[in-house]
């Protein structure tokens, strides 16, 4: 296989995972130096009081739920499930199973039962730890679902254990904590037993299983080691200089690796403060409150501050302080990743002061490349990271070299983790088409295999085109079609608020979706794909569009957790708008 030199950091970025040590040491250290100091204050849904934590608070919580695992009969290796939103929950849960080297299994928090019960039969888990009462009616049916006991472990916003098909084992959260706490004061065999449990951990043992968005078919759970999480929290704290100093902001589903690692890890190696935000719709209330340095996202989500800017100008409002009302003034710097962010919205935000760095990983190797404060571009996903070689295969796809951020394979799938390397096992197949510019700086271009076949014989790869379409203001999510078809066309799902907005504006009367179909309206979205067309080749550019008024969202379908596009389901969902597109079948 032909290849492109191998590109990694070098000089006075060079990294090294000589120093490493199992994260739940690191955070143990820190919970020593500091335990006064702030951990992270819990938001939780419904507007109830925070609830502050510090680290010693934190590291004590820990220790009493890892005496109970202990004292429920978890080995080193079983997995414990955790199935809740970003509560306070979620970290004392995941660092008292680091803690008696157990292997943390999180399940998204808008998984159905289905969803839980595939989890839950391919991990083994043979413990849950749930937050909610909605999480836990799914946990309980899912458990009797797949007819396998396994003890429940819930907070006091669920119904009581003795409920709802509970057995022998099932506890309250709250019981548990005070139970754990206790046993580990009275018991001085218990916290030796503890301390030999956490000694024992080892870089090379299996921290937890992060399972895949399912964007390119069914979930895996990718292994993930303690020498991953710690050496990609480095990589990340290295790169952007993060400091006790910062204030970070938590909503993203910790069962996902971006919010695990680049939130949890790397909070605990630089020391931040953190607000959980147990509902991710009371992101800017919270941040407006809690003042962040760090606003890490997906694009979505600056997408929304940019709608929210663009509605402030259109009503003669200032853009800067519509940012400022929703995110605090404190904000350094942001990053984004998971999918891609329209150049247009990121450099509009940054001209409106908030600079947004592109990022790019998987789960399967979370640090691949990002954009430094120093060194940034727009349309790149930026250098690769510390401890990150790359290269780029002959056929355009991105290989990453295997290190000492690259996960351990798929959970008891061998040819999935054959698949997921070349046949020498050295480098990564990250699946997607990569590109390297002669400074340095990273493009992720398409995916490998997701290309489109015109009948014609033409191939057409529709992320960049994509990409191209969403950086309308009034275009949220574009999807290209045409397999086996004779040209291109789009689905395109529309920004209401922006949309709403111009027409007030503009005088433009309608109510929604009627609003869609609107002349003028036609006409901005027909300028919009015109621009795009006028950059492609005659071949590639597309022919007819229809729109939307539906949002794509995770609850639909249409999005996975990350916020990437689930072609099957919109395709299946939008068929019959789709096929308007060519008037008649095969055209």
């Amino acid at each position: 296989m032909t290849m492109t030199a191998a590109v990694g950091e070098t000089g006075v970025h060079a990294f090294s995972d000589s120093s490493l040590v199992p994260l739940v040491r690191q955070f143990l250290v820190r919970a020593a130096l500091a335990p006064e100091a702030l951990a992270f204050a819990a938001y939780p849904a419904g507007g109830g009081a925070r609830i502050e934590m510090t680290w010693g608070a934190w590291a004590s919580a820990s220790r009493a739920i890892a005496v109970q695992l202990l004292q429920a009969g978890i080995a080193h290796g079983d997995r414990v499930a955790v199935l809740a939103g970003n509560c306070a929950l979620w970290p004392i849960s995941d660092l008292a199973i680091h803690m008696v080297g157990a292997i943390g299994v999180g399940v998204y928090p808008t998984s159905t039962q289905a969803q839980v019960e595939s989890l839950l039969n391919d991990s083994g888990a043979t413990l849950a730890l749930v937050g909610g009462a909605a999480h836990g009616q799914t946990m309980r049916a899912a458990r009797r679902s797949i007819g396998r006991s396994f003890p429940i472990i819930t907070d006091q916003s669920d119904a009581a254990p003795s409920q709802d098909g509970a057995i022998a084992g099932d506890a309250w959260w709250t019981d548990w904590l005070r139970e754990g706490a206790e046993t580990f004061t009275a018991h001085a065999s218990v916290r030796a037993e503890l301390e030999a449990r956490i000694a024992a951990v080892t870089l090379e043992d299996l921290a937890a299983l992060i399972y895949t968005s399912g964007s390119t078919g069914a979930p895996k759970g990718a292994c993930i080691s303690h020498r991953y999480l710690s050496a990609s929290a480095a990589s990340l704290e290295q790169v952007l200089a993060l400091s006790s100093d910062d204030r970070a902001v938590s909503f993203l589903p910790f069962s996902h690796a971006a919010e695990r690692v680049f939130g949890q890890c790397t909070r605990i190696v630089s020391g931040m403060a953190t607000a959980l935000i147990e509902d991710p719709a009371d992101l800017f209330a919270v941040a407006r409150e809690f003042e962040p340095t760090i606003l890490g996202g997906l694009p979505r989500i600056f997408e929304r501050l940019y709608e929210a800017a663009e509605v402030a100008r259109q009503e003669g409002r200032n853009p800067r302080e519509a940012i400022a009302d929703r995110i605090g003034p404190r904000c350094r710097l942001a990053t984004s990743g998971g999918a891609t962010l329209p150049t247009e919205i990121a450099q509009g935000l940054a001209d409106l002061g908030l600079l947004i760095l592109g990022a790019y990983g998987q789960t399967e190797h979370l640090c691949v490349a990002m954009n430094r404060p120093t060194q940034f571009r727009f349309d790149a996903v930026g250098a690769p990271m510390p401890g990150t070689t790359i290269r780029v295969a002959d056929d355009g796809e991105l290989l990453v070299a295997s290190s000492a951020l690259t996960f351990s394979g798929y959970w008891r799938d061998a040819a999935a983790t054959r698949n997921a390397f070349t046949a020498d096992g050295a480098w990564l197949r990250t699946g997607d088409r990569g590109a390297l510019d002669a400074d340095g700086m990273l493009r992720i271009t398409g995916r490998v295999k997701e290309l489109i076949a015109l009948s014609t014989g033409r191939k057409i790869a529709p992320l960049p085109i994509e990409a191209a379409l969403v950086s309308s203001p009034f275009v949220a999510h574009a999807v290209c079609q045409g397999e086996g078809r004779k040209y291109l066309t789009a689905l395109l799902s529309v920004r209401r608020s922006v949309i709403e907005a111009w027409a007030r504006a503009e005088g433009v009367v309608a109510p929604w979706p009627s609003l869609i179909e609107h002349p003028r309206v036609q006409a901005l979205l027909d300028e919009a794909v015109n621009r795009v067309n006028a950059d492609l080749a005659r071949t590639d550019q597309i022919q007819r569009f229809a729109v939307t008024a539906d949002d794509f969202t995770i609850e639909g379908g249409e999005l996975t957790p990350t916020h990437k596009l689930v072609r099957r389901v919109i395709d299946t969902r939008y068929a019959d708008t789709i096929e308007a597109l060519y008037g008649a079948p095969n055209a």
